[in-house]
């Protein structure tokens, strides 16, 4: 019994961290149209500085975490400013296809910075993962681990403010409104570049922080961040652009199937996991096992 929970636990932390990241890619996605296949990119760079910011600097890791919004906002609006701002207005093939383009050169440009610079500068082995100790909690008598618990909260927490965000203010109106009717949207006077700049920081910034708590569990590597954004865009694919429940559920489908058949095949086996998802999806039910996305 307390291995099936342990597990449990650890597949729903760990796809509860796979929906927020995949719903933050398609909120981006289902608004400007522009796909960032940085963005898995993004999720180990928020890593990577949580570790230097705590480990290597000895910050306490609530300000490490201050300093981590801050680093990614900046670059969340040098990313608008440098590649978004340039795609918005195209048509709807020049606009994928030239983010896809562009995110994917940025992506690779930014995994091997980071890879360098790792290896260079900070450490020869390139693998990062936080020491912070997280005691683990007794639950019936059972020993769940601390870590994984804290990054179930993390994921409950987000997700709420999402939910809220777009349910509850303006700008989160005004963003389902970008979705369904981009043409209305312009009619009624709204500004594309400014709602697209607020959305794409909220979107790397909630990706950077949850990469600072995937290092509390998991360990990762500079060159994970491409792999991670396929584990996004299949949850996406799974859920449907814009659903937030069926997105969570998704989410928690393959960070289950990820542990189970890490847990009994082995951890080499757990990277084909989205990709026989991706498949299936892709061949039984294109459109998704949930429906379209409506927020």
């Amino acid at each position: 019994m307390a291995r099936e929970l342990e597990l449990i636990i650890s597949g729903v932390s760990l796809g509860g961290l796979y929906a927020l990241v995949a719903f933050a890619l398609s909120l981006t996605i289902s608004t400007t149209r522009v796909l960032n296949v940085a963005h898995g990119v993004f999720f180990v760079w928020g890593g990577a500085l949580f570790v230097i910011f705590s480990q290597r600097l000895k910050l306490h890791p609530a300000l490490a975490l201050v300093l981590l919004t801050a680093c990614f906002f900046v670059l969340a609006l040098l990313f608008q400013w440098g590649i978004v701002r340039s795609l918005l207005g195209r048509s709807t093939h020049r606009l994928l296809v030239g983010s896809i383009m562009a995110t994917f050169g940025l992506g690779l440009s930014m995994e091997s910075a980071l890879g360098y610079t790792w290896v260079t500068f900070v450490d020869p082995y390139p693998v990062f993962t936080s020491p912070l100790a997280m005691f683990p909690v007794s639950l019936g008598g059972v020993s769940l681990s601390g870590s994984r618990l804290v990054i179930l909260g993390f994921v409950l927490v987000m997700v709420t403010s999402f939910h809220l965000f777009l349910q509850k203010t303006f700008l989160g109106k005004g963003a389902r409104a970008m979705a369904q009717n981009f043409d209305g949207f312009l009619v009624i006077g709204l500004n594309p570049y400014r709602l697209s700049m607020i959305l794409f920081t909220l979107a790397i910034v909630a990706t950077a922080i949850s990469g600072a708590f995937y290092v509390l569990a998991v360990p990762l590597n500079p060159y994970e961040g491409l792999p991670l954004t396929l584990k996004a865009l299949t949850v996406v694919i799974l859920a449907g652009v814009g659903n937030l429940p069926a997105t969570l559920v998704a989410g928690a489908v393959l960070g289950l199937a990820e542990v189970t058949t890490s847990q009994f095949l082995g951890a080499i086996w757990a990277p084909a996991v989205s990709l026989t998802i991706l498949f299936l999806v892709l061949v039984l039910r294109p459109t998704g096992f949930f429906g379209k996305g409506v927020y």
